[in-house]
């Protein structure tokens, strides 16, 4: 670690590593699932794959501190140190880990994260030349730290990832020691060596078993999840729009408890259901994205785990329940197939189209962003919300390949965001308002479950529990 140097306005401070192993190899499925994406992207302004945090730094802590857990952070982690090369035509994209190097950090005077997460995010990584990272210091009058921006590549983190960096860079600054997770009985693996694993033999039998389960489904699937639109040529325009509903929370809690599934489960099967009802279908046809962090050492890994997953259920049972179990059943199901190529899926898809004889309509993501970030240390039960039943329309993006993006996230304040972003030639803006409000009716009408001549009808399936 070299000392500040002067650049106009702000300070640079040059972390550097050394000493590391420098590895070539290709790029894990995780990776891949956002380099491809990355590439497919026709406009930065579309949409900011990559992530931003900023987190306070405790008072008492100097500079220097600050910019050795950087470096603490950055040594632990190949993923904050790699560059990703496109290949040729006779190879494919791969990922070269430096073993040494210099991170450049800017000290800023000043109180506004959001400002330097803004200059930060300013223009795109090449990620080619520059390690997946950047970040600032925001110090007071008298040059004390007082708060660290990041910005890191998509290609390096996923929101699971994103959190472990956060969590060692508190535990570090909390007290000076060694940042939570850099010392362990056993080493975690780095994304290397995860793409070694992919390309063995455990590996290839793992896509294997994911290829069948996706060929079944993808035979059995709805062609499209949407009405043929009056005009598929024209020009796409897109609707985003946020939903906040207590009186939801409350009914899918309810929901979710009655039929051994997570409440996330409840918020896909609504959605599933109605759009399904929308297109007169039987069964729900859409992607969702899961963490893929089974075991101790996923969950330790710094770098993309999450992958797409197929998910086809039926919503034609006679209540929201067997809806709801049947969203839960095919979630598990895809879960342990969630390990895969990406790039075969893709063929997979062209493939079993030209068997049905028409083009396979994927293009429904739904995003449960509390899914797929680690749980917070002493995290409980969330109590009953108060929060009234609100609608807004917020700013609109696009997503590659996709016509509906469904993302339900916790707010600053405990409640669940329902966001709907929507290609409005398959959804309407007014038809995606009404999607939001129709997820609450559905929701708190059948919380109380199925209602027959004896009152409520008692299941006996027993689902395993949720796994995300």
């Amino acid at each position: 670690m070299t000392g500040p140097r002067e650049t106009g306005v702000e300070v640079v401070e040059v972390v550097e590593v050394s000493g590391e192993r420098t590895v070539r190899a290709p790029l894990t499925w995780g990776q891949q699932f956002i380099y491809r994406a990355l590439q497919r992207r026709a406009d930065r302004a579309h949409y900011d794959y990559n992530q931003r945090v900023s987190l306070p730094v405790p008072e008492g802590r100097t500079l220097r501190e600050v910019i050795g857990a950087i470096r603490a952070l950055v040594t632990a982690h190949e993923s904050l140190r790699t560059v990703y090369r496109d290949g040729t035509a006779d190879s494919t994209p791969y990922q070269e880990v430096h073993g040494e190097g210099r991170l450049t950090v800017r000290v800023v005077r000043g109180d506004d994260p959001a400002a330097a997460l803004d200059a930060l995010a300013g223009t795109d990584f090449d990620l080619s030349r520059e390690w997946g990272i950047r970040a600032a210091v925001l110090t007071g009058p008298d040059g004390e730290p007082r708060h660290l921006a990041l910005y890191v590549s998509h290609v390096a983190v996923d929101g699971w990832a994103m959190g472990l960096v956060v969590r060692e860079l508190k535990a570090h600054l909390a007290d000076g020691a060694a940042p939570a997770g850099t010392i362990r009985a056993e080493p975690v693996p780095q994304p290397a060596d995860l793409a070694e694993t992919e390309r063995s033999d455990a590996g290839r039998t793992m896509d294997r078993r994911a290829d069948a389960y996706q060929r079944s489904l993808l035979r059995r699937a709805p062609r499209s999840m949407f009405p043929a639109p009056a005009d598929p040529a024209g020009p796409p325009e897109w609707a985003h729009g946020e939903f906040r509903s207590g009186r939801l929370e409350e009914a899918a809690r309810e929901v979710a408890a009655r039929c051994r599934a997570g409440e996330e489960t409840v918020y896909l099967a609504a959605v599933g259901t109605l759009l399904a009802r929308r297109a007169g279908l039987s069964h729900c046809a859409l992607t969702t994205i899961f963490a893929n962090r089974i075991g101790a050492a996923r969950q330790a890994m710094v770098t993309p785990l999450a992958a797409d997953v197929l998910l086809c259920f039926d919503v034609s049972g006679p209540s929201f329940d067997d809806c709801v179990r049947a969203a839960h059943l095919a979630k598990l199901r895809g879960y342990a197939r969630a390990q895969y190529d990406p790039v075969r899926l893709g063929r997979l898809v062209a493939e079993v189209g030209r068997e049905r004889g028409e083009q396979l309509d994927l293009s429904v993501l739904h995003n449960d962003l509390g899914a797929l970030t680690p749980p917070e240390e002493g995290e409980g039960a969330r109590g009953p919300s108060g929060v009234e039943t609100s609608f807004r329309w917020a700013e609109p993006f696009r997503l590659p390949s996709v016509k509906l993006y469904c993302a339900v996230r916790t707010a600053e304040h405990g409640e669940r965001v329902i966001a709907m972003a929507a290609d409005t030639r398959y959804l309407p803006a007014p038809d995606l308002r009404e999607l939001l409000y129709g997820v609450e009716e559905l929701v708190v009408t059948e919380r109380r479950g199925p209602q027959g001549p004896e009152g409520p009808q008692e299941s006996d399936e027993r689902l395993p529990a949720h796994v995300s």
